[in-house]
């Protein structure tokens, strides 16, 4: 039988409300689902009750529980211990006072401290009893996950007892928080002797942590004097001096409380020298904002998807230039030079994913040429390493993540210290810290970059990161506002997506230099109208994109994973090699190509412009008609039958009305279209009447002075296209579609303004627009809303490179289009969504259809293309070549 969660909640609230001290643990079970016969064997006794003392409960394999009268955490940590849990392999240990309540899952390693009476709130910690396992591995790092929740929770608890609203108490709590990770850390990475801040805590304050604050403060002054007083305590002395600035300012430590000061110690039992630094920061970000706290990892950019970025940026062409300098001392010293002068920049550098990964792959990097210069000298050459982390930028508006940045580039310089004495037996100690990153806390959108990484023309210099992707839509006003300051003097640019933004400033940024960029971008900033916005302003400064990887969904390692489609592109002064990344079956290939295009294509830099009128002469194409009546001049099924009933007149002026809603799902809704009516029509029918007054109420009230306009004739819908017959083409069509639903309607018909309409539309015009190839300048082209395509007149049909043909062809077009209508109509009971369905599609009309496309590719070129890739190519060149026509420019 599935869980009831909400029944489970309500049992255990009857459960702590009034408990029964010896009934209570045998309830509880039967709330999770243990059968009766095993709860009547336990409470009679004998052999399936593995408990040791009165009044304890086991039951192998699952649970031991203890009840107590002291302190209930003391005990648990204690019954840990004891070799009863061992022995019988017990999943969870419950130790209650009927007071507090602590438990402890053995099988994640995971520890639940409540208020008896809020057991019901933390129901989920023991649904493994149920048989529903807990799913821990929401990132490449369990361990990351579980430091995160327990710091998580030691933050609730703070911000609970201490008051934060004063003016710099959540910088104190950021500052706090960041101090404890590096403390935590250091102890269990060879920074500090093992488990010495663990101990140092656990021996010098009170059980009930009235004094935890008072006495980590103390530790902290202690790490930040180089000359210690003679009478400093000694577990205070034995600290080393850490410097930096990480314990720089004497700054108020939290109150804490004993329910905080075990949790402290409960994150001390952690091993963090298993944490990776990498994503430490990342992960962390959850632990600041508890609504976050439900998908860790969220915000954490995979190691896989850093390297698709710095790999092309810079760390392929080092590798190339090291296999060409082996064997050569004076080319591997001047590559280890060249190495240790390079500066990375991360201009929205979050809590520091890219910096970390590129410090580390450039000390790696390092290493290897050091090796090399060895091999080649025959000689080990006593040398320290020179990458150092004060040449990694990054601005960041975020002051925790900030903070956290800079503490995980501390930890990232100890790891590979560590690594370099592994490798070369001597290294760099870590303390006292050095300076670290050059991180700035701020708007990387008002901020001067050249002031926070200085670049000089022939410096090298690599911009790298994952910018914010809010689009016009999900911007804040404050972001809306940074737009305005980045594209001062565009004459348009409230459409692009956010992240354009550090592309128009980084352009800026890298002109004239040898500096280069690399950014993970939302790919709706490479098609529809964005492309025409911002991609000629950036080429214009003499830069190209060097590297790009094709659109893909973008994933992180959360529970809730939401992708989001993305393009990774480059941008360079001086590329002598373009490297275009696409998938095929399922994996990333390069390509070396002339020149990437906007689109992220191989071809030129051309960008498709919306227009006026069709590029190719074709019949015109225009939105459906728009009512703004306030919903008065609109009907369902119902409202219809029932103004008929009081209006049998009425009929002569009622319409079926398709959009896009309608067409695709066969949904059914009725006008008025009274185009035609006199003042004497509508006065005979007070119903209809009494409509068209709401329509001139909600016109007349209207801020749009179009719309106040509009009442001078509110029997009317605002546009009065109504033609004989005509072709409907929705407004936005689903990404998994091959082909766009199209249709043939009449007069009978009103199509609303979510469609498009080609007035006296051809079975020609059918066919052309029921392609893969058509589909595939909508793609290239098209808007995106929210994952769909968006269809424009003006941007995807005005615009489209029909082919040429003769009568013949235009014939076989005809022909095979009236096919793809034929076999529709055998299906004449699926809507218009099942029938395009990539899933449900009928194979007769998936036949059909191809036919179409090879039909229709042939009147392009005899050979038949690979892929999309390769028809959106060509359709572009196309369009050139056609734009060049137009404008008298020989070709």
């Amino acid at each position: 039988m599935a869980l009831n969660h909400g029944k489970l909640m309500q049992d255990l609230e009857r459960l702590s409300s009034q408990p029964d001290t010896d009934q209570f643990i045998f309830d509880f079970l039967r709330a999770y689902q243990t059968p009766n016969a095993t709860l009547t064997r336990l409470m009679q006794g004998g052999d399936r009750n593995v408990g040791e003392r009165p009044g304890d409960v086991g039951v192998r394999q699952k649970l031991y529980f203890r009840p107590v009268t002291e302190d209930p955490y003391t005990t648990a940590v204690a019954l840990l211990d004891e070799e009863v849990i061992s022995r019988h392999k017990i999943r969870f240990v419950i130790v209650t006072d009927f007071k507090d309540l602590v438990a402890y899952d053995l099988g994640v390693g995971d520890r639940m401290e409540c208020a008896f009476r809020d057991l019901s709130l933390h129901y989920s910690f023991f649904l493994p009893l149920a048989g529903y396992e807990k799913a821990v591995e929401y990132s490449d790092s369990p361990a990351d996950v579980k430091a995160a929740e327990k710091m998580g929770r030691l933050c609730d608890l703070l911000r609970q007892s201490n008051e934060m609203g004063a003016p710099g108490r959540v910088h104190e709590l950021n500052v706090f928080l960041t101090r404890l990770l590096f403390c935590l850390f250091a102890e269990d990475t060879g920074i500090f002797e093992e488990n010495q801040f663990t101990t140092a805590v656990q021996g010098n304050t009170h059980k009930d942590g009235s004094d935890a604050h008072q006495v980590l403060r103390q530790i902290f002054l202690a790490m930040n004097t180089e000359r210690r007083p003679r009478d400093l305590p000694a577990h205070l002395a034995a600290f080393p001096y850490v410097n930096g600035g990480l314990f720089r300012d004497d700054l108020p430590v939290p109150v804490m409380g004993a329910r905080a000061r075990r949790m402290l110690l409960d994150a001390g039992q952690l091993d963090w020298s298993t944490i990776n630094p990498d994503i430490f920061g990342s992960m962390f970000q959850s632990v600041i904002d508890p609504e976050q706290r439900g998908n860790l990892g969220q915000h954490y950019t995979s190691l896989s998807n850093i390297m698709k970025v710095l790999r092309p940026l810079f760390l392929d062409k080092l590798e190339d230039a090291l296999d060409k300098a082996k064997g050569k001392p004076k080319q591997l010293e001047k590559l280890l030079q060249r190495i240790r002068d390079i500066k990375v920049f991360d201009p929205a550098c979050g809590s520091g994913n890219f910096l970390i990964i590129a410090f580390k792959e450039l000390r790696k990097l390092e290493m290897q040429v050091l090796e090399a210069l060895n091999d080649s000298t025959k000689q080990n050459i006593l040398v320290m390493p020179g990458v150092q982390i004060q040449n990694f930028y990054g601005i960041e508006t975020d002051d925790f993540a900030h903070e956290i940045a800079l503490l995980a580039l501390w930890l990232s310089e100890h790891q590979m210290n560590m690594a370099f004495l592994d490798k070369f037996g001597h290294y760099e100690p870590t303390l006292p810290l050095k300076a670290s990153g050059n991180i700035e806390l701020g708007n990387a959108l008002s901020l001067d970059w050249t002031r926070i990484c200085p670049r000089r023309p022939h410096e090298e210099v690599y911009v790298c990161g994952n910018p914010p992707f809010n689009g016009a839509n999900s911007r804040t006003p404050e972001q809306n506002e940074s737009m305005a300051q980045v594209f001062k003097g565009f004459r348009t640019f409230k459409y692009l997506d956010f992240v354009a933004c550090w592309f128009w400033k980084g352009a800026q940024y890298i002109a004239g230099t040898q500096a280069e960029m690399g950014l993970v971008a939302t790919n709706s900033i490479c098609q529809g109208m964005q492309t025409s916005m911002l991609w000629p302003p950036i080429l214009e400064k003499d830069l190209s994109i060097h590297f790009a990887y094709q659109g893909f969904q973008w994933k992180n390692s959360a529970r809730d994973n939401a992708g989001v489609h993305v393009a990774i592109i480059g941008l360079s002064n001086n590329a002598t090699t373009k490297s275009l990344y696409k998938k095929v079956d399922g994996d990333w290939h390069k390509e070396t190509v002339s020149n990437i295009s906007p689109y992220l294509l191989e071809g030129t830099d051309i960008v498709v412009k919306d227009r006026a009128s069709p590029l190719i002469k074709s019949t015109r194409m225009e939105h459906g008609n728009k009512p703004v009546d306030g919903g008065n001049l609109l009907l369902t099924l119902g409202e219809k039958e029932k103004l008929l009933h009081a209006e049998p007149n009425a009929g002569k002026w009622l319409k079926r009305l398709l959009g896009a809603e309608e067409f695709i799902k066969n949904k059914e809704r009725w006008c008025l279209w009274l185009k035609d009516a006199t003042e004497a029509d509508i006065d005979s029918m007070p119903a209809v009447r009494s409509r068209v007054e709401r329509v001139r109420e909600a016109r007349s009230a209207s801020r749009d002075a179009g719309a106040r306009q509009l009442a001078l004739r509110p029997h009317q819908f605002r546009d009065l296209n109504n033609p004989d017959s005509f072709l409907l083409v929705p407004c936005v069509t689903s990404e998994r579609r091959e082909y766009a639903p199209i249709g043939f309607f009449g007069s009978d018909i009103i199509a609303t303004n979510l469609v498009n309409t080609v007035a006296g539309g051809t079975l020609y015009d059918f066919g052309v627009l029921s392609t893969r190839i058509h589909m595939d300048w909508l793609h290239l082209v098209g808007g995106r809303l929210k994952s769909d395509f968006r269809y424009s007149a003006k941007l995807v049909y005005n615009t489209f490179p029909w082919p040429d043909y003769n009568a013949k062809q235009r014939a076989e077009i005809e022909a095979l289009a009236d096919e793809v209508l034929l076999v529709r109509e055998d299906t004449f009971d699926w809507t218009m969504a099942e029938m395009y369905d990539p899933d449900k599609m009928p194979p007769a009309l998936r036949e059909a259809h191809r036919n179409l496309d090879e039909a229709l590719e042939r009147l392009y070129r005899r050979t038949p293309f690979r892929d999309q890739a390769e028809r959106q190519e060509f359709l572009l060149a196309r369009y050139e070549k056609l734009i060049k026509q137009e404008a008298g420019v020989a070709v």
